[in-house]
């Protein structure tokens, strides 16, 4: 996990810094690139802790609840409960939701990081 996080964080990293040379080299706008990167790299970070906190349960019960109160104004028909329960109870479904969403937190949270890194070494170069 933690490899996979650091190696997105460096490519990434590498590819801002890419990025940014041409701005570097020939004088245009370092601190507006610099902020683009770093305004990236926070919506990384902030889609990655969108996922972590959906991957924890935090708002399972909550968003259960809209569930139950969409039940009473919007009727479903019984073969489509009963597909919804199926899915529910599908443990390759669940475990297949469960990796992907640890799979997107590590990516988003290593690029965010690696964006924001990218748009300091920038700073502190100009």
């Amino acid at each position: 996990m933690i490899l996979r996080f650091g190696l997105s964080a460096l490519i990434v990293g590498t590819l801002g810094i890419l990025y940014a040379t041409p701005h570097l080299l020939y004088g245009r706008e370092n601190m507006a690139t610099a902020n683009l990167l770093f305004l990236l790299g926070l919506l990384g970070l902030v889609i990655g802790a969108i996922f972590h906190v959906l991957q924890s349960g935090f708002l399972t019960l909550f968003l259960r609840g809209f569930a139950d109160i969409r039940q009473l104004f919007i009727r479903q028909s019984k073969a489509l409960r009963e597909e919804n329960e199926r899915l529910r109870s599908d443990e390759s479904l669940s475990a297949w939701k469960t990796s992907m969403f640890r799979h997107l937190k590590i990516y988003t949270s290593g690029c965010g990081t690696g964006l924001i890194l990218c748009s300091m070494i920038l700073m502190g170069i100009s």
